[in-house]
């Protein structure tokens, strides 16, 4: 199984995706690679202005998202989800240390992860 661009999502796979979002594309790859691993469709983007026209469009089950990206960080994507109709969508985000866990929680995150973990 790979990871699926938005544009070649296909319209027989009816699960919802997996949406992991990233600036850096060694992260991206180990993530999609481990959700893959456990049978996930993942769909990827490099910023959180991307994640979020992918969330609009995908309707994911669950983000994956790094706290630190380009324009929208992982913080400010959780608050626009949470505050949308798609406030259904688990949002979980990780960090080197730009955030704490109460940082997360607070965005309205329902998980946090340090990368060192």
């Amino acid at each position: 199984m790979s990871a699926l661009r938005a544009d070649q999502a296909s319209a027989d796979d009816f699960r919802p995706p997996v949406l992991v979002a990233d600036d850096d594309p060694d992260i991206r790859t180990m993530v999609r690679m481990l959700l893959e691993l456990d049978g996930h469709r993942v769909i990827e983007a490099r910023d959180g202005t991307t994640a979020w026209e992918l969330i609009e469009q995908h309707n994911p089950a669950v983000v994956v998202a790094d706290v630190q990206m380009p324009g929208l960080t992982g913080l400010q994507l959780c608050r626009k989800v949470k505050d949308s109709a798609l406030k259904s969508v688990a949002v979980i985000v990780y960090t080197a240390g730009m955030a704490t866990r109460e940082d997360s929680m607070s965005a309205g995150c329902d998980g946090y992860f340090l990368k060192t973990d």
